[in-house]
């Protein structure tokens, strides 16, 4: 099985206590314009993965996805998910839950405090970043964990790119990370357009809805606490 632990996730998964991972397309798996029928199909792999790194599905925290602003701290124990009128989740450095964002187009933003621990998985569209997600996750974790910006590493997912879409969500993205007080060294995008590689990506715009969803993956490495 691939790790779908790509080059741009280095930067997270260097630090020993980090398991991120970008789930990309399935081959053999047939697409719909159902999204609760594709992700079904879907799960036994994106499971699969977890299980790969140690983590017990019933472990995944996943988000509504509203294309909204709003975020909410998860835990090990908590509420029903996915959490209701979400694009966002964060959680404390020592939480054994592994967050989850479904992407098709949309970008998912991971962002790391190296010095708390702490990780914050935002499902950030064009709505979504017209709305300032990002930033409000960081005012978030800010007041919740005490995490500061300057501590903190964020990476942005393929997602959809001019100029096969007429926004530029990422140029927004990383102008407020920055404005949330991310350090420019500090943002790692990935650079890919999920539009121009359907062999490796699902793009909702380009297969005209009749997709898969991708899964970004962000939680703690089990293994980190067995050494």
């Amino acid at each position: 099985m691939s790790n779908y632990s790509p080059d741009y996730l280095q930067a997270l998964n260097k630090y020993p206590e980090n398991f991120a991972r970008f789930i990309t397309r399935i081959p053999g798996i047939a697409t719909t314009t159902d999204r609760a029928a594709v992700i079904s199909a879907l799960t036994p792999t994106h499971e699969a993965v977890l299980r790969d790194g140690g983590i017990e599905p019933k472990m995944l925290r996943r988000a509504q996805q509203v294309h909204g602003n709003k975020v909410a701290l998860v835990g090990d124990i908590g509420c029903s998910y996915p959490v209701e009128g979400v694009d966002g989740l964060f959680c404390g450095g020592k939480a054994d839950c592994c967050l989850g964002i479904y992407v098709a187009d949309c970008a998912a933003v991971w962002i790391y405090d190296t010095v708390t621990q702490s990780r914050a998985l935002v499902h950030s569209g064009k709505a979504g970043t017209q709305q300032n997600i990002v930033g409000e996750t960081m005012k978030a974790m800010y007041k919740v964990l005490g995490v500061n910006a300057s501590d903190c590493i964020a990476v942005i997912s393929p997602c959809i790119r001019p100029p096969h879409y007429e926004v530029d969500i990422v140029t927004m993205i990383k102008q407020e990370l920055v404005e949330a007080g991310i350090a420019p060294e500090h943002i790692i995008d990935s650079g890919l357009d999920t539009a121009a590689d359907l062999e490796t990506f699902y793009s909702y715009r380009v297969e005209k809805g009749n997709t898969g969803r991708m899964l970004a993956l962000f939680g703690r490495n089990p293994g980190f606490d067995a050494e």
